[in-house]
């Protein structure tokens, strides 16, 4: 256990409700929370819910085979106490295992907390139990997991026989109740406490402006959000716009120049340049606020650029900014989140830690490894993509039926065979273990599926080591089974072009395509109106959000404009956010619009149904677009937001993507949608529309491509759209080869004639 008895003597007081030592505000260097400014007057105490979903468990923990463990991960903040801690279990389990021999065990941080038993007449049903957890066992980082003890038999059994198993929901929840600890104003925790890895829930962040936003206010606010979604990752973000309004004892963000500030920041002096400072909230000192605050314009832009470049050099309550300077523009596809598309990506760059390259046990858990890749990456006519694939191993003691199979989004792939000399029956090279420690060594060629591999993907590698049993009592399983995939270990998406056929909304929900090929977004405009409102805001800053999510890089060139100013951004992608009661873009470009919003005047297009995932197969349409069945106009009630995908009307190979709703309120819809996975998977096509928890998408009007591609590929995919042509010269081409062989026979004969 990783926590310092102060630490532990800090959460029993605070769980206590005891006053604190005032010495106890300033802890070890390693201690969980920063030095306390002064008592909070009555404690600040907050309930927070973790799935094990939300935990990373993204499937029912499963265990087989006696001793076999599963687990989940969480953290603990640092500006927070857990002062009580409740685990909501939901778990079923085999009705083959001997109760009176058979349990689960709950660890916590490896302690033992409690004990399941595993009555037989409930075996095979779904089991609830409710356990309360001690938060003293608690640390920065933490593992609850579960040791399955089952046994089907008192005599001679085998630990890895079928009836031992148990499965834990995914669904099961852990519920903490969390007292904020009161915390200097020091930005050398920076991004804490805005934004803790330790804590693996949604970030929430509200930014606060003032009545009316100026355009640098919410130039930099985009910056930022996208810099705090690279940040949160996977936890995902969503950000709240408040006008001229005091945030609630939440940690916010705010913005102010010395002309236009929040009215609650009146009293503020001015400053002389880019200024960064955090300060406490008013109503609660445990709370803070960090000011993003400027002379003008400018200055809050510099600002933003030092916080998001420079946060690791900041310490004190405030910083004054003197200079930023940007390096080059990114290049295309370059994101770091990205696998890269100029050379073969290494295994080892995939993963935050080369241990989740490991596992060890008698039942082997998978190794999952995530990545992202290009939206736009054709694959079209490939045979798989190259998986160069090291791995090595425990030394196995049957060398039938020992195997590691790899599967890619849940598929399968391929088997390759394990034995004792670590040769594989599909081996195409010998890698000498260069650790003594009875590991052996493997690489194998695996080719990927290309139609499996979309923006998000996750590869899957399980090993399975057969047994003989030896005797009567010998079960033949070893004590330990250790195995690793080699950091080293490469796949390869170099060889693959960028073209897509758009509009595809699919591919703007999954990864943020075509802004994100750019990770800076730097040939990324956004288009607000004139007058946003707050619901406005917060889809906008949502949206950026995604963005930084997708390519774990901040929007540092992005431009901001609002729509009477396009006539500068006509080079650019188009990025327009707003309802359709402030949005005056809509009506102007009605006519080239799938389905059009105006207010509670609708006119829905009716095409085709695009089914999701369908955008998997990158093949392109022609340009001649989808069919359109009919139209129906009318007016109707409620909320409906819309994300509509089109070529710029401004460029001609230019993609404009719009985020509207019907009316301001209806813009957390779409927000709501592009922060929900469940939601990402049935955006698709060129019109989806959100009501409530529905999402319908369409595939409608024309269809334009973006990329290139190599001219032999680019004729072979032509011909594959026009299977006619490509009957007709194929016949074409028979014709020619046999009146080439004709003439070639004719020649010979007569030749041989005059010889003869």
């Amino acid at each position: 256990m990783k926590m310092t008895i102060k630490k532990q003597c800090l959460a029993l007081a605070l769980a206590m409700g005891a006053a604190l030592p005032p010495s106890w505000g300033a802890p070890a260097p390693d201690a969980s929370a920063p030095r306390a400014e002064q008592a909070a007057v009555s404690p600040l105490l907050a309930s927070r819910t973790l799935s094990f979903k939300q935990m990373g468990a993204s499937y029912p923990l499963k265990m087989r085979g006696d001793n076999s463990m599963a687990g989940v991960s969480f953290g603990s903040r640092r500006d927070e106490v857990i002062t009580s801690l409740t685990l909501q279990l939901r778990y079923s389990f085999s009705p083959a295992m001997l109760a009176d021999l058979s349990h689960i065990q709950v660890l916590l941080n490896d302690e033992v907390v409690t004990v399941l038993a595993l009555p037989k007449e409930q075996g095979g049903k779904p089991q609830q139990a409710t356990l309360t957890l001690d938060p003293r066992l608690l640390a920065n980082f933490n593992q609850l997991k579960f040791r399955l003890v089952g046994h089907y038999t008192d005599r001679c059994e085998n630990e890895a026989h079928s009836s031992i198993w148990a499965e834990i929901s995914n669904g099961s929840e852990l519920k903490m109740t969390v007292q904020a600890l009161p915390i200097v104003n020091d930005l050398s925790y920076f991004p804490e406490p805005f934004f803790d890895r330790r804590d693996f829930s949604m970030l929430k962040l509200p930014m606060v402006f003032a009545a009316q936003p100026s355009p640098g206010a919410l130039r930099a606010a985009g910056e930022l959000a996208s810099w705090f979604g690279a940040q949160a990752g996977w936890r995902g973000a969503r950000f709240e716009a408040l006008l001229d309004v005091l945030p609630p004892p939440r940690h916010a963000v705010a913005f102010a120049t010395n002309a236009q500030r929040p009215a609650f920041l009146a009293k503020l002096p001015p400053v002389k340049g880019p200024t960064i400072s955090i300060i406490p909230h008013p109503q609660r000192a445990e709370r803070k606020l960090l000011l993003i605050q400027g002379r003008d314009d400018k200055d809050l832009q510099l600002a933003a650029h030092a916080l998001v470049l420079g946060q690791a050099g900041m310490t004190g309550g405030a910083v004054a900014v003197r200079q930023v300077k940007l390096d080059a523009p990114r290049k295309p596809y370059d994101a770091p989140s990205w696998v890269r598309s100029d050379r073969p990506t290494r295994v080892g760059e995939l993963v935050s830690r080369p241990e989740e390259l490991q596992v060890s046990g008698q039942q082997l858990a998978p190794i999952r490894v995530s990545f992202r890749v290009p939206a736009d990456l054709f694959t079209w006519g490939s045979r798989g993509i190259p998986l160069d694939l090291k791995f090595r191993y425990t030394g196995t003691q049957q060398a039938s039926g020992s195997r590691l199979n790899i599967g890619i989004n849940e598929l399968f792939v391929q088997s390759l065979n394990l034995n004792p000399s670590g040769v594989g029956s599909a081996q195409t090279d010998l890698r000498l273990p260069v650790l003594e420690n009875g590991l052996l060594s493997n690489v194998d060629r695996v080719l990927l599926p290309p139609f499996r591999v979309g923006s998000r993907n996750e590869l899957q590698f399980q090993y399975s080591f057969a047994h003989e049993k030896q005797g009567e009592c010998n079960s033949g399983l070893a004590d330990n089974y250790r195995a690793e995939i080699d950091p080293d270990s490469t796949i390869d998406f170099s060889q693959y072009p960028h073209y897509a056929a758009m509009p595809n909304l699919a591919l703007f929900a999954s990864s943020g395509f075509p802004f994100t090929r750019m990770a800076d977004l730097s040939e990324t405009a956004v288009v607000l109106p004139v007058r946003p409102q707050a619901q406005d805001i917060a889809a906008f800053l949502t949206v950026m959000g995604r963005m930084g999510e997708s390519t774990g890089y901040p929007a540092l060139r992005y431009r901001l404009v609002d729509e009477s100013q396009l006539a500068g951004v006509k080079d650019a992608d188009l990025l327009v956010i707003g309802n359709s009661r402030q949005l005056k873009l809509l009506q102007t470009w009605q006519q080239y619009l799938p389905t059009r919003l105006s207010g509670d005047a609708r006119q829905v297009a009716d095409g085709i149904n695009s089914p999701p995932l369908a955008w998997l197969s990158r093949r392109p349409v022609g340009r001649e677009g989808n069919p359109v069945g009919g139209q129906a106009d009318f007016v109707a009630q409620g909320r409906v937001a819309a994300l509509l995908g089109l070529e710029s009307p401004l460029n001609a190979g230019r993609s404009a993507v719009i985020v509207t709703a019907n009316e301001a309120d209806g813009m957390s819809l779409a927000a709501n949608a592009l922060t929900d996975d469940a939601k990402l998977d049935q955006i698709s096509g060129s019109a989806a529309l959100l009501r409530g928890d529905n999402i319908d998408s369409q595939q409608l009007g024309p269809v334009y491509h973006v990329g290139s591609l190599p001219l032999w590929t680019w004729v072979w995919l032509y011909l594959s759209a026009h299977p006619l042509l490509l009957a007709c010269l194929s016949a074409l081409a028979v014709l020619i080869g046999a009146f080439a062989i004709l003439r070639l026979f004719k020649a010979l004969a007569a030749r041989r004639l005059k010889d003869s």
